[in-house]
This record gives C-alpha cells, structure tokens and sequence, in this order.
C-alpha cells in the first residue's frame, strides 16, 4: 500500500493594501491511514501574485491525497509560484 497524504489549503488574510495583488497561506499536509498523526506534519508556505496558476492547483488538490511523489511535485510547483516575478 503506497504511504498517502491529505492536503488542506489554508488561505490566509493579507491585511497591508500594498500586497493586495497576492494571495498567501499555507498547504497543510496530514499523513493518512492506519496510525496516522491527527495533527499536520508539515505546512508549505505560499505568497504569489500568480493567483491564476495558484487557483488551479488549489482546485485540482485541495482536500485531496497524493502520493509522496506527488507530494514533492507540488512543492516544486508551489516554490515557482513563490518565485518574485522578473520585474
């Protein structure tokens, strides 16, 4: 059985109207299955102005489980959207 694990994106409120243009939060990771910790065993962090992309990896992997290789992909997805865009 391939180890799995539940996503959860969490939005979070930017308060200065300076950075109203991005969206931020956190992705929070929980291990499934038998045994499993209740609690987040990782959070990724994300502050982007690029909502589009944010918006459809949201869609495609909020409340959903994925595999420790798909887990790494989106961390690498994640890192480019954090990526300060080449002014």
């Amino acid at each position: 059985m391939k180890k799995t694990f539940f996503l959860s994106f969490v939005e979070e409120c930017i308060m200065d109207p300076s950075w109203s243009a991005y969206v931020g939060g956190r992705i929070e990771v929980y291990e499934t299955g038998p045994g499993a910790n209740q609690y987040a065993i990782e959070e990724i962090r994300f502050l982007t102005k690029k909502q589009k992309a944010y918006h459809r990896l949201r869609g495609k992997w909020d409340f959903e489980d994925a595999t420790a290789k798909e887990l790494e992909q989106l961390r690498k997805k994640i890192t480019a959207l954090n990526e300060k865009e080449k002014e």
